[in-house]
């Protein structure tokens, strides 16, 4: 592996970039300024609701010339020299045609002829969260309205109505939380924000917790293999966040919010916009947590004790052929957990840790879209990061430092029409590591320049929405080669395909091959809250997974109520994986590469329907069969259950005034890893088979205004503990202490209140 040299300090490192990255958006823009002499017509897409209708066709009638509405509705075309005709296609509408005549230079279209399968209504009840039946992967949308239905203080906590995603504590004591998909952890599942690998590495055990929640306009979860253009490191499936616009945002949006345990927090959004290109916005975040809380009376805090404060300045310009921005992120992170000092007797030493995150990163995009043919675009995702980590765990001490450079180029285009779509382009990974666990250092450098095509296939729509194979059928095939400079060549083949039965029913297969580089101390911070002692029994080798994937998706109808029903099937194999043991004996986490099988099947079922107006429910099923080997017997993974189980309910008065939110998941039983040598285990609570659980979520709003609004609910309401979650929490400091078996919550019922004010 090779070592970094140096340690240069966070502003030298980052304020060279921020200026570089600064003058080549500004030379971007002006070239932008002066491209837009050339002469075209915009416009923009909207129905009779005044929603934009993102994804619509726009072409000249007899030609070939044509774009695509984005997501405020917006289109470009050059404009013609004489009398034409525009033809704009909407899945669910009829085609419309307009005269446009060779002065006019802006439109605003409104369709309103709405075809027998009412897709627009469709559309828009279930925008909050749905699963396309129109895409060829299976992507599943959370939008902005389905985050107010929970107090949703960040990433973390946007899943507690989705039946997709778990979200499990790691141990008792750090309060570190991560996400599974498809049966697995999540870090199998690439984390995308704003289409770029979110926080990696170090920063990993806490990277939900980084975005907000108010800072959210939507999550897209892409299930199984997805696509190509974001990297090789996708196993399981990708989850992207998007974040709200300064053009599209509140001019001022203040969230505040406190609970009964102390958490604190506060959220403010200033965004402005100079014009009709460029806009800007400021999004800040500060929280903290101050509580003494220990339910169990194990004198170990519940909850750490937390102070974090995060900020990201946006800038956009939005021009006629150039579109850009650049983002500036900071963090400062303070975790602070273990035994209250105070509850120990004099002169005894309190088992604690700190943890201390500092951040900062500079990303942005840029794309330009005056090509003489509309269809052909070309953009550029740019990201570079310093992360600095200094934290202690008792008498074990991790520190390091992480630079983090990630460039993706691409180029879009059509092979001969638009029914064919082919994307290909070119990206590059740049991470160094200078880490140490007290004397052990694990530093390393990752180098891996890669390139991607991949392309798309989506079928003609016929006349009267009647379908044949062809528009009904749908592929995306895409490869994509990676040279990493400690592992060799990758090669990552993903694929996917669809069959429609109607725009309101389909299916989809897809397959497809991910790799991913473990980092066995940032993403188990967990196992140094015990005594147990790290061992790497092997020269770990890059971990390498296929997955398979089934998804049946149907939008009804029952009298005028509308719903859906969704069914997944996947199943994730590995060729290498670095197996996380805890089994074998309870004086070490050892990890080792993979010899013998381990793979994932995961099934899961989601009803939603609207019973009458106002009131929603959903109701979701997972099986998750899980297993790994482990020096040489296959077992389950401790600590994932085989059953779970989603119920949500959702009710608006008719006056828009009072929505009632609720949620109950179920968790099936799982299994603990083995400590029965451990002579301090409790045979009931960490041996054998951890309990079924429920776990019961309330929230109630009360809007005075559009803008202003009043939330109080409450989180486990059934106030469910797990008993006696540390194993010998007498003695931190001796040989037996453990405080990683956890499969349920050890905090009790919680209230929260908060309130919610913008200004347009």
């Amino acid at each position: 592996m090779v070592q970094p040299k140096g340690c240069p300090t966070l502003f030298i490192d980052i304020t060279y970039y921020v200026m570089k990255q600064l003058i080549i958006t500004i030379g971007f823009v002006l070239f932008g300024i002066m491209m837009t002499t050339a002469q075209t017509i915009t416009g923009r897409v909207i129905n009779n609701l005044d929603e934009p209708l993102f994804g619509a066709t726009i072409i000249w009638e007899g030609t070939t010339i044509a774009a695509f509405a984005d997501e405020n509705g917006q289109f470009e075309l050059p404009q013609q020299d004489t009398t034409a005709n525009l033809q704009i296609d909407y899945v669910g509408y009829d085609p419309i045609f307009i005269e446009v005549l060779p002065h006019e230079t802006e439109l605003n279209i409104v369709i309103d002829g709405i075809t027998e399968l009412m897709e627009v209504e469709v559309a828009a009840k279930r925008r909050d969260n749905y699963t396309s039946t129109l895409s060829t992967l299976n992507i599943e949308t959370i939008g902005a309205d389905e985050f107010r239905k929970a107090p949703c203080c960040n990433l973390a906590e946007s899943f507690q109505t989705n039946a997709s995603i778990d979200v499990a504590y790691n141990d008792a004591v750090t309060g570190a939380r991560e996400i599974m998909l498809l049966g697995l952890r999540g870090t199998y599942t690439q984390m995308l924000v704003e289409k770029r690998p979110g926080i990696t590495g170090l920063g990993s055990a806490f990277a939900m917790e980084y975005i907000p929640g108010t800072w959210l306009s939507g999550i897209q979860i892409a299930k199984g293999p997805s696509t190509v253009q974001n990297g090789y490191q996708a196993i399981t499936g990708q989850i992207n966040a998007e974040l709200v616009k300064p053009f599209e945002d509140d001019r001022l949006f203040i969230n505040l919010y406190t609970s009964t345990f102390g958490r604190t927090e506060a959220n403010v959004h200033l965004n402005h916009q100079f014009n009709k290109k460029f806009s800007a916005g400021l999004l800040l975040h500060g929280s903290t947590r101050r509580n003494e809380l220990d339910g169990n009376n194990d004198n170990f805090y519940d909850t750490p004790q937390k102070d974090m404060l995060d900020g990201m300045f946006r800038l956009f310009y939005r021009g006629d052929v150039l579109r850009s921005q650049i983002n500036v992120h900071a963090i400062s992170d303070r975790h602070t957990a273990g035994q209250i000092a105070a509850a120990l007797p004099d002169g005894v030493r309190p088992f604690l840790i700190g943890q201390d995150h500092d951040r900062i990163e500079v990303f942005g995009k840029i794309g330009y879209l005056g090509f003489e043919k509309l269809y052909n675009t070309t953009g550029f995702i740019y990201n570079a990061a310093y992360h600095k980590l200094n934290s202690f765990y008792g008498d074990r001490f991790h520190s390091g430092v992480q630079r983090n450079v990630y460039l993706n180029w691409m180029y879009s285009t059509i092979i001969g029409n638009t029914n064919h779509k082919f994307d290909y382009g070119a990206t590059y990974l740049f991470d160094q590591y200078d880490e140490q666990l007290n004397d052990t250092d694990f530093s390393r450098t990752e180098k891996v320049p890669g390139a991607f095509a991949e392309y798309t296939y989506k079928g003609p729509k016929l006349e009267g929405g009647e379908r044949d194979f062809a528009s009904s059928f749908g592929a995306v095939l895409g490869l994509r080669v990676d040279y990493h400079n400690l592992f060799g060549w990758l090669i990552t083949p993903r694929g996917s395909v669809k069959y429609n039965f109607s725009d309101d029913s389909v299916i989809r297969f897809s397959a497809g091959r991910g790799y991913r580089t473990a980092n066995v101390i940032a993403e188990n911070i967990g196992m140094l809250a015990s005594s147990r002692m790290i061992r790497i029994l092997d020269n770990l080798e890059m971990e390498d997974a296929w997955n398979y994937g089934f998804n049946y998706t149907q939008n009804f109808t029952i009298g005028e109520q509308e719903g859906s029903f969704v069914f997944d099937a996947y199943h994730t194999n590995f060729n290498n994986q670095v197996v996380l043991d805890m089994d074998s004996d309870y004086r070490f986490v050892d990890f080792y590469n993979l010899d013998g099988q381990s793979y994932s099947n995961s099934l899961l079922a989601v009803l939603s329907y609207e019973l009458f107006k106002g009131f929603d429910f959903k109701l979701g099923y997972k099986f998750n069969d899980v297993k790994t080997t482990y020096q040489g017997v296959l077992r389950q993974r401790p600590m994932v259950a085989k059953h779970r189980g989603l119920i949500v309910i959702d009710y608006e008065t008719p006056d828009e005034k009072w929505e009632l939110n609720t949620n109950m998941q179920l968790v099936g039983q799982s299994r603990f890893a083995d400590v029965i040598d451990n002579p301090y285990h409790t045979d009931e609570q960490h041996i054998g088979t951890a309990p079924a659980y429920a776990v019961v979520n309330a929230q109630l709003t009360y809007r005075i205004t559009e803008k202003f609004e009043l939330y109080a609910g409450a989180e486990n309401l059934t106030n469910f503990r797990q008993p006696n979650p540390i194993i010998d929490w007498e003695n931190p400091f001796g040989e037996y202490f453990d405080a990683t078996h956890i499969y349920a919550p050890i905090t009790g019922a919680m209230g929260f209140l908060g309130v919610r004010y913008g200004i347009e």
